[in-house]
């Protein structure tokens, strides 16, 4: 099912208005997987994202892959500081805005016997949630990892230290649900093995578990409805390598496997771009798009644009559901992904993902709705935050438990 059949159901003229009760008409009655609003990317900024009942309005971005951003943050969405800082530290010489991000981490979160001293320097921002971030330090040609607290300004210590430094390409992280351990591929130093899934402790900052995976090329997600107990892994084992599967934590036990993943290869280790769950933890998208460099067919607009293929899976039994494909003018491997991946509404039961038509380079916002899943409980979540703005939601008169279910935090918080 392509992203591109329904172009006729476009309502780009629409005012947000006229969005929002258009919107709540079609869900009524629209099929799972149906387009429900299409518009360009500037009425999707103006408006119309936050009347199809979405936060998020960045849909592109001009940063580089594991330069600026990385695969779990992105350096024009996720505002962690204001980097447009008017001080003599951040005016003296023109500078990217992850140079002054960096600065400001380590003039202000860094202990000064550290930044100054010991002459730690911020790499990159490995991953984020919340108010914890990841940072990759870098002291004398070796690797280590910090956790800074954005929450109560602190800096929580550093882990995971190597005697060599890594490329921020050879990293990938993603932190918990409950932000207690974070999990990271990076390459072994073992002779005979190439990369290793490390669990770590944030709290303690102690390894907890290691693992060689079968494949190097392997991705890992955190499944949302627990705190860090369950995964999702591609290529995890071995001799399956268009494979996805569900994987307990400590122990690496495998619940259950799709062996067919991507109906096009039959290996994920050209294409695989992006693992990620939805909101609720019912569904799996796994995002490929096509190989190799497409730089100047970005700038150009004179060649095809790189395929996306999305393909959905259940996060229960990870059996495959649905698949989304659609084209953009980017390059999948040296630009954002935000510029390629789906983005979710707040209540979760709707995707919207940016795409261009062959015959024109406009950029065309398309969304979709996804089907629910789990119980009664979960549908009264939608109902709710359909119905009241994010922050509305912690203020209302219902118990903590209840509050911690309509944000999505993990089922014993």
């Amino acid at each position: 099912m392509g992203a591109e059949e329904s172009r006729s159901g476009s309502h780009g003229l629409m005012g947000a208005s006229a969005v929002a009760c258009n919107m709540k008409r079609q869900v009524q009655h629209a099929r799972p997987w149906s387009l429900l609003h299409q518009c360009s990317i500037d009425h999707w900024r103006s408006g119309h994202a936050g009347a199809a009942g979405f936060s998020e309005t960045t849909m592109t971005c001009s940063g580089l892959m594991n330069k600026e951003c990385s695969a779990t943050f992105c350096i024009s969405r996720q505002g962690i500081i204001n980097v447009n800082k008017s001080g003599p530290m951040f005016s003296f010489r023109r500078k990217s805005k992850f140079t002054k991000m960096a600065e400001h981490f380590e003039y202000n979160h860094i202990p000064a016997h550290l930044s100054s001293i010991q002459n730690f320097h911020v790499k990159s921002v490995l991953c984020y949630r919340g108010d914890i971030v990841v940072l990759h330090l870098v002291r004398s040609l070796m690797t280590q990892f910090g956790v800074i607290d954005l929450g109560i300004n602190k800096f929580m210590g550093i882990f995971g230290k190597k005697s060599v430094e890594f490329v921020n390409e050879a990293l990938r992280g993603e932190i918990s649900p409950d932000c207690t351990m974070c999990l990271i591929r990076m390459p072994s130093l073992t002779a005979g093995s190439l990369y290793h899934f490390y669990l770590f402790s944030l709290q303690t900052r102690e390894l907890m578990a290691e693992i060689e995976p079968p494949y190097n090329h392997a991705l890992f997600t955190f499944d949302p409805r627990f705190c860090g107990s369950q995964l999702a892994v591609t290529s995890f084992v071995r001799g399956e390598d268009n494979s996805l599967s569900l994987v307990r934590l400590p122990t690496w036990d495998v619940v259950t496997t799709n062996t067919r993943v991507d109906d096009l290869h039959s290996s994920l280790s050209l294409h695989l771009k992006e693992l990620r769950y939805s909101r609720d933890g019912h569904m799996i998208f796994v995002v490929m798009a096509t190989s190799g460099c497409h730089c100047k067919e970005k700038k150009a607009r004179r060649f095809q644009p790189i395929d996306v293929s999305i393909y959905i899976l259940s996060g229960d039994n990870a059996q495959t559901l649905h698949c989304i494909q659609y084209h953009r003018y980017t390059c999948a491997l040296h630009s954002c992904p935000v510029n390629y991946m789906p983005v979710l509404s707040v209540c979760g039961s709707r995707m919207a993902i940016l795409l261009n038509d062959l015959e024109t380079s406009i950029d065309h916002v398309q969304v979709y709705k996804l089907p629910t899943a789990g119980d009664l409980q979960n549908r009264c979540r939608i109902c709710i935050l359909q119905s009241f703005p994010p922050d509305i939601i912690p203020k209302l008169p219902l118990p903590t438990r209840l509050i911690s279910y309509l944000q999505f935090k993990p089922e014993c918080i």
